[in-house]
């Protein structure tokens, strides 16, 4: 097992004192998992694992050969597949649950929906072939994959500009993230409601939270967060500046400041 947030490996086999070793029951829709269910409807054809951990192994430039000659009929990745590689024969693309990728707490999800759309359109048909990309959706509305896939991107990025300027959202407004992390759950979020006290009536913004962040644990540590939203000017970032270091946090407590952050985890 390998965390992608802070590099911690371990072995999968697990033994507990109770019942004696650990049967694992794996879930959702990873490259592996996609990838047995496309060998059980495509059995007689070759298909390849295309992903950061497969394509760092020693046969990775044996496979890229193989995909670039053709000898593999299909493709089943990441969006490591989107990220500048050529291959001559890919002619259809299937993007698997897009809705994913919408959620969660990046404010750009849209947009690197956008981005990724057109990267992939760049991967499909390169050599003059006619090609398809397909995007798998459980939303009744689609309008948003509508505006992502136009041909002319500026229809998305109106409407995407309107929305934010209506939520006060970048680039009209910005946010400053600020994570608290500590090893006692209870007593980071006191410390948390305490900070916000004392720093929403000093500075020029308004504060958001405190509310469990995204990746609420990592490194053993409890994580929560506050949103500071202000004007863009460097008076947000300069209050903030001023009054942190007049503030003691308890023992034990940190705090990370992001300015701008890209998403909010």
């Amino acid at each position: 097992m390998l965390c992608h947030y802070c590099g911690y490996k371990s072995h999968l086999k697990r033994h507990c004192s109770k019942e004696g070793n650990c049967e694992f029951i794996f879930s959702g829709p990873g490259v592996e998992r996609i990838s047995d269910e496309v060998k059980r409807k495509f059995p007689d054809k070759k298909i390849e694992i295309f992903s950061s951990d497969t394509m760092n192994k020693k046969d990775s430039m044996d496979k890229l050969d193989k995909i670039i000659k053709n000898e593999t009929n299909i493709l089943v990745g990441t969006q490591l597949i989107s990220k500048g590689f050529h291959f001559p024969s890919l002619n259809c693309i299937v993007v698997v649950d897009i809705d994913l990728s919408s959620q969660g707490h990046d404010l750009r999800g849209a947009e690197k929906n956008l981005q990724l759309y057109h990267q992939l359109s760049g991967r499909a048909g390169r050599t003059g072939k006619p090609a398809t990309v397909y995007f798998q959706t459980y939303n009744h509305d689609t309008k948003v994959i509508d505006d992502i896939t136009n041909k002319n991107p500026d229809i998305f990025l109106e409407r995407e500009l309107e929305i934010r300027k209506k939520n006060k959202l970048p680039p009209f407004q910005r946010f400053i993230s600020l994570i608290l992390t500590g090893e006692n759950e209870h007593k980071l979020e006191a410390e948390a409601l305490g900070f916000k006290n004392f720093i929403e009536t000093k500075i020029e913004g308004k504060v958001l939270g405190p509310v469990n962040a995204p990746i609420f644990r990592l490194k053993r540590k409890f994580r929560v967060r506050l949103l500071i939203r202000g004007i863009k000017s460097m008076k947000v970032q300069n209050s903030i500046a001023k009054i942190i270091p007049n503030y003691k946090f308890a023992s034990g407590i940190k705090l990370s400041v992001d300015v701008d952050p890209i998403n909010f985890n």
